[in-house]
């Protein structure tokens, strides 16, 4: 082997010390750039989550107000139909319309109209009789007019024999073509000739006709409110975080009712600082073009100021909400979001703001966060590793959470308001069932105390068409389930959607079997509370078909337990099923309350029709309290004494129905001459075998 020179060894040892020597400045160039993938990839997620954040937060609250939106609307229009029920019945009163026809024909036979009017002794029995509403909070003064617009009678005697204006006479024809009519706030005496009558008071009110002897209106009886109480209370009753604020405005632009903020405008000289001076019609809902809250001024004349952005949308579109996320400035100039709906039935809109800074200012820490971390890299470090023990905590949550005790969770069947329903399977018994969960993020410690003693109440119940509690409990993480038996099969709202209006014999059938669960609850002094179509399954159970099921005791009452273990003034069911007693005060209740449910689901089988329908659940409500149930033979033909019967579970007097659930079952028996048999069930499940599939459970 030939002998290595000298200085190629020295050369050898150069390169490889070279090569050594690079090692570690490749190590830090690729740690530099392992370094700033990750600061890249933290700005990145940053980013995102910080966006995901904001449009999962902007969701949240956009739903809120239009939740707050809905029910202050829904609020409104309950009241509005109960003032105009009012003024109704009170132009029905016989006096009434007798001394307003005397009042009328002395105003056409004499000339001295304002005194012989003012002196008429119908005057005073007029006061006398409308003192009693009179004297209340509610209203503050009363008008009859005559479809000429004049004055007849009133509460201020300086009102009499005055003519309305002819703005006020086309605002009062409504009246009389209508039952009733609603007058928006307006300035008092704005509407009449003299301008001694106007006021820098505001008023508003409802009105209806007396009807004269030939059954058409002859005059009109108009009940005055003060807009600063009770429609403004109403506004108030829903309202998002401590600047939250919801007005009614028309269409003008102009506030109709009154403001939490009304301090700030006084304090800012929007509006004079005075005890009587409040919002209504002085405040004008249009952009000043700055924050006068802060000191802004303008010289731009209110006129020509242009209506807030939520006006404006609300106005221009009235066949939905309109939700405006992206700040803009309400009428103090202060940056708010808000959802607005202009009511055209009542002639007016309602609007509910707040201020963005509050809105959202839970995505303030974010933004710090998101910025820190994309300067920082131990800060971008500590996120990364922070969110990956998060994903990994999370995922052994869910992972713990498909095993309850004994019970695996394998799919979801349903879910509602309180929580979820999912088909399990017990480890041992290796039988399919049914646990639903409820979680305290949805009800709190007071309401999930009183399921878990319903529950209690309902696993005593032992009827076979009472379905049956296994177990409950609560898991490590303070979510409340409990475990019922697997029913599959079909609930009677399906089953009237699928063959509409029930046979008789059927629906009997099905109807003893409900009485036979109830009458057992009842003896034991519990009360379902919400007995519906959704809430009786019909299923298989030891080879019979048709076997039905009553579910969801989570409303049970116990009679005989303390008060306390009932949520005051809260009215649990669904409206159409829900008796009237109930609807009047909740803690009214016993065992026939149950009965006139069972009533209005009977009446549902038999017609395939609901027995009070409406366009939302205060509607229903008020059909229910204030009118008489509908008879089964206004929608089919149907025998004579099985419409008795369902009429006398539907009576308005609870003394009235039945006395019990077994009573209701013996009629149904000896009025049903051919009952339906298992060779009618299996022929009709014959028809619809897939709804008895049991999800294929795996045993």
């Amino acid at each position: 082997m030939p002998t290595q020179r000298p200085e190629n060894i020295t050369r050898l040892r150069w390169q490889s010390s070279a090569a050594t020597a690079g090692l570690p400045a490749r190590r830090k160039r690729l740690w530099q750039t392992l370094l700033l993938l990750i600061i890249a990839a933290g700005i990145l997620a940053g980013g995102w989550i910080h966006n995901r954040v904001g449009d999962a937060l902007r969701h949240i609250v956009s739903e809120n107000l239009v939740t707050i939106l809905q029910t202050n609307i829904t609020s409104l229009e309950f009241w509005l139909a109960q003032e105009k029920s009012t003024v109704i019945s009170w132009t029905e009163e016989a006096n009434l319309r007798s001394l307003t026809q005397r009042l009328q024909a002395q105003a056409v036979a004499v000339r001295d109209t304002p005194h012989q009017l003012r002196a008429a002794p119908e005057q005073a029995r007029l006061r006398s009789l409308l003192e009693p509403l009179i004297d209340t909070d509610d209203y503050v003064g009363f008008a009859i007019v005559d479809a000429s617009g004049l004055i007849l009678a009133a509460s201020e005697d300086r009102l009499i024999a005055e003519r309305l204006t002819p703005e006020g006479q086309s605002r009062l024809a409504a009246v009389f073509g209508q039952q009733s009519w609603w007058l928006t706030p307006s300035w008092k005496g704005q509407y009449t000739d003299s301008e001694a009558l106007q006021e820098d008071t505001t008023i508003m009110g409802v009105g209806a006709g007396i009807a004269g002897e030939d059954g058409r209106p002859l005059a009109a009886l108009l009940l005055y409110i003060p807009p600063e109480k009770d429609f403004t209370r109403i506004l108030s009753i829903a309202r998002l975080g401590a600047s939250g604020d919801t007005y009614a405005f028309d269409a003008s632009g102009r506030m109709l009712s009154d403001t939490r903020h009304l301090d700030d405008l006084k304090d800012a000289n929007i509006l004079p600082d005075k005890p009587t001076v409040r919002a209504v019609l002085r405040t004008q809902l249009r952009d000043p073009g700055g924050n006068l809250l802060k000191g802004y001024q303008t010289d731009t004349p209110m006129a020509g100021r242009p209506l807030t952005r939520l006006i404006a949308a609300a106005l221009s579109d009235d066949s939905t909400h309109h939700v405006i996320m992206q700040p803009y400035r309400d009428y103090r100039g202060v940056p708010v979001i808000g959802a607005a709906r202009w009511l055209p039935q009542l002639d007016f809109g309602v609007a509910t703001e707040v201020d963005a800074s509050e809105a959202f200012r839970a995505l303030r820490p974010i933004e710090i966060a998101f910025w820190l971390i994309a300067v920082l890299l131990l800060m971008a470090l500590i996120g990364i590793v922070a969110f990956s023990l998060v994903v990994r905590r999370l995922g052994r949550r869910i992972e713990k959470m498909t095993q309850l005790g004994q019970y695996t969770l394998q799919e979801k069947l349903g879910e509602g308001g309180m929580g979820k329903v999912y088909l399990a399977r017990h480890a041992l018994l290796r039988r399919p069932t049914a646990v639903k969960l409820i979680s305290g993020a949805h009800v709190d410690s007071a309401t999930l105390d009183r399921f878990e003693h319903e529950v209690q109440l309902t696993s005593q119940l032992t009827h076979p068409n009472t379905i049956e509690v296994y177990d409950y409990g609560h898991t490590q993480e303070g979510v409340f389930y409990y475990v019922m038996e697997y029913l599959p099969g079909i609930d009677l709202a399906r089953l009237i959607e699928l063959a509409g209006a029930i046979p008789a014999n059927r629906a009997a059938h099905i109807l003893c079997q409900v009485c036979g669960s109830l009458q057992e609850a009842h003896t034991r002094g519990l009360i379902h509370r919400d007995i519906k179509p959704m809430n009786i399954i019909l299923t298989e159970r030891g080879g019979q078909l048709d076997f039905a099921k009553v579910l969801d005791f989570g409303l049970v009452k116990d009679v005989n337990a303390d008060a306390g273990k009932t949520i005051a003034d809260a009215i649990p069911g669904t409206p159409p099923y829900i008796a009237p007693e109930r609807l009047g005060d909740p803690r009214n209740i016993d065992c026939r309350s149950d009965l006139y449910s069972l009533g209005a689901v009977a009446f549902n089988l038999l017609t395939g029709k609901p027995l009070f329908e409406g366009n939302s659940a205060m509607d229903i409500a008020y059909k229910v309290v204030a009118n008489p149930a509908p008879r089964l033979s206004e929608f089919v033909e149907v025998d004579a004494e099985l419409e008795q019967l369902v009429s006398d579970c539907l009576e308005r007097d609870p003394a009235a129905r039945p006395p019990s659930a077994q009573a209701i079952c013996e009629r149904l028996q000896a009025i049903i001459r051919k009952p339906w048999t298992q060779a009618d069930a299996r022929d009709w499940w014959a028809q619809h075998p897939a709804l008895l599939d049991s999800r294929n459970v795996d045993t």
